[in-house]
């Protein structure tokens, strides 16, 4: 090949050369702009969008109530449940638990918030409501009322937006803290409001509305229709026997006890009940209408007593009930004689409130009980349970001693705190 051939030969190379590798240039950007577009198609429209976390809302914290008297025949029934069981102090209520209680029955619940409820013999209520809130720390209680009676106090609430709810067949309520009201619901769906402390607010199914303060009351008919809002007259303060007073008798059963206590004015009438518990759900005296500020009880038999009494305006609306008064009647002729070993002396159950002191236990039948030097009564049985009252605050000791028949003589000393 001559050297001018070699020169066009190489020349061509090169350009082919050159061509070559343009091309796969061009080729290799291309397939880096196909890529990147297929990535951003991938990324919008193909790959599956991650599940978004969410914030799981604060779901109210459920908490509880339980009972803290017991009095007679009370049933429960457990949400979720069929059977009506006993009740008993150790019980948890929760939301949806019914409680009913039976003739001369009565118990006595309390929110983990500290509100107290009494519920009357033959009544039916439900816990409807019982939670706080766990970021807010708002608390709410409610429950309701299908018939019989419930007497409660509130308690301060913990925080703004804490709510106290009562309903009834007709209407409902809205309790201010440290209120004290009572509800009674009759067989035909009428309820009865009445707040002696405090303030509420009570709407009917009507769409009624009354804002309650103390001393105050409205009646609210099967129908949802509400009364008039009337004034309900003061508490009766008791004169005689007064609280914790011990009467002894030479013969009780042809004696007199006189109950006296202060007139109210405006009143036309007195309704007073003396039972042989504090709870008065079985009373052997209850007299409604009562003209005069005193009564007279013949024939008493030794024992203890609870009295109580209330005052009716002109129109038989009654207030509250005045707080109870316990007396003992005994016989100067009873005693102990002789002496012998101790008789048996256990204590159940030692409960506070406030200044008052529940005892409760069981001791030998036909001992003499006595509690800080306080005259107690015993069942035929043995058992006791009843209230003293303590009138200093703080840790202190209270003082059970049981004497028996025979003379001999238990003591117990157990300490409790007074708020």
């Amino acid at each position: 090949m001559t050297p001018g051939k070699k020169k066009e030969q190489r020349a061509e190379d090169d350009l082919l050369d050159w061509f070559t590798i343009s091309y796969r240039t061009l080729w290799l950007l291309l397939a880096v702009v196909v890529g990147l577009v297929g990535s951003v198609v991938y990324v919008l429209y193909f790959r599956e969008k991650a599940p978004e976390v969410q914030a799981e809302p604060d779901v109210p914290s459920a908490t509880t109530a339980h009972f803290t008297t017991i009095e007679g025949s009370v049933k429960v029934k457990p949400v979720g449940t069929f059977e009506w069981v006993s009740a008993d102090r150790s019980m948890v209520l929760k939301k949806s638990d019914l409680v009913r209680t039976g003739p001369g029955a009565a118990a006595e619940i309390q929110f983990f918030d500290g509100t107290l409820v009494h519920v009357r013999p033959d009544s039916l209520i439900t816990i409807e409501e019982t939670s706080e809130d766990p970021s807010t720390k708002a608390r709410k209680i409610k429950w309701h009322i299908s018939s019989g009676e419930t007497i409660f106090q509130t308690v301060r609430k913990n925080v703004p937006g804490s709510e106290t709810e009562v309903s009834t067949p007709t209407a409902s309520g809205t309790l201010g803290e440290m209120s004290n009201v009572a509800i009674r619901v009759a067989e035909t769906g009428g309820s009865d409001f009445r707040l002696f402390a405090g303030t509420g607010r009570i709407e009917t199914k009507t769409g009624q509305a009354y804002n309650l303060g103390s001393s105050e009351a409205v009646k609210v008919d099967a129908s949802g229709k509400a009364g008039p809002k009337v004034a309900l007259p003061a508490m009766p303060v008791p004169l005689a026997p007064p609280h914790q007073a011990e009467i002894t008798y030479p013969n009780p059963n042809i004696a007199t006890t006189l109950l006296a206590w202060k007139p109210v004015d405006g009143s036309s009438g007195y309704h007073v009940m003396v039972d042989y518990s504090p709870y008065f759900n079985r009373p052997f005296v209850d007299r409604k209408g009562l003209r005069d500020s005193s009564v007279e009880l013949r024939g008493l038999d030794v024992g203890k007593y609870y009295w109580r009494v209330a005052a009716l305006d002109k129109d038989g609306e009654e207030g509250e009930f005045s707080a109870f008064a316990r007396f003992t009647v005994s016989s100067a002729a009873l005693g102990a004689h002789g002496d012998g070993p101790p008789p048996p002396l256990v204590i159940e159950s030692l409960d506070t409130r406030q200044n008052l002191v529940q005892v409760k236990g069981r001791t030998e039948p036909g001992a003499t009980l006595t509690v800080n030097g306080e005259r107690m009564e015993v069942d035929s049985d043995g058992s006791f349970n009843d209230w003293i009252t303590l009138q200093k605050p703080g840790r202190q000791m209270v003082v059970i001693r049981a004497t028996g028949l025979n003379g001999g003589v238990n003591e117990r000393k157990v300490a409790v705190l007074v708020n």
